[in-house]
């Protein structure tokens, strides 16, 4: 079998990072297939369950191995990451999961709808459209508490973040920024446009895993009434049946 590799894909690059860490970077882009690699090493690091292996962490297009020094040193750490790298398979088609998001547009729930409207040219209803019926791919986990990070935004709807980020954003908060379709786990600070809020419960630090999402599951932002709003409020997200 093949070593696993991805089309038109450059060699990554491998940087120190302080005395304990690797970081293994691919092309700078958001796109699935390097997405998968990254999940792919990140993965095959941990199932060796190597003793020097402190953690490691993957995003859109790199990899950060922590290592411990005391077991092992920089140049060590270095070759054995490169013959994992170098020695990939597809990873495992693991299937992924559909997420049916019910979602508010809008009104009080998507303030930044029609500045969104007034950049693209659509009109509201068209983003709406456009945006529910996305099919979007979470690449990873991240920032802070359970944030899905999504890819697959349509291109008619890249637009700026916002100049002055507000402080304050309602967890569930729907929205867009540059070319990142977002989704808000807790409340936070965010430069997004927010078009819409779903009143889901998207992160419980009771629960084991804490949030339901994981990397290569999909999203679906089905528009829904205020009206409907309290049939999901607090409620966990289920998997739809495909």
């Amino acid at each position: 079998m093949d070593a696993y590799l991805v089309p038109k894909m450059s060699p990554p690059i491998y940087q120190a990072v302080g005395d304990q860490a690797v970081l293994v970077s691919y092309d700078e882009t958001i796109d699935l297939e390097i997405n998968k690699r990254c999940r792919s090493l990140s993965n095959g690091l941990v199932r060796q369950a190597l003793p020097w292996l402190e953690e490691s962490v993957f995003s859109y297009r790199s990899v950060l191995v922590i290592y411990r020094p005391w077991l092992i040193h920089f140049l060590e750490a270095l070759d054995a990451i490169k013959k994992i790298e170098q020695g990939l398979y597809p990873p495992p088609d693991v299937p992924p999961r559909l997420y049916e998001i019910p979602t508010v547009y809008g009104g009080s729930s998507g303030a930044d709808l029609d500045r969104v409207s007034a950049i693209t040219g659509l009109y509201p209803k068209e983003i709406i459209e456009l945006y529910s019926s996305t099919l979007f791919t979470i690449f990873f986990i991240g920032f802070l508490c359970g944030q899905p990070y999504l890819g697959g935004l349509p291109e008619k709807l890249y637009i700026p973040r916002l100049d002055n980020p507000r402080l304050h954003v309602p967890a569930g908060s729907v929205g867009i920024g540059g070319i990142q379709a977002s989704l808000i786990t807790i409340d936070q600070p965010s430069g997004h446009n927010f078009i819409g809020r779903t009143f889901l419960s998207l992160y419980d630090p009771n629960k084991i895993p804490p949030t339901p999402f994981r990397a290569g599951d999909h999203l679906i932002f089905k528009p829904i009434t205020e009206e409907e709003i309290s049939k999901y409020k607090g409620k966990f997200p289920l998997v739809k049946e495909i």
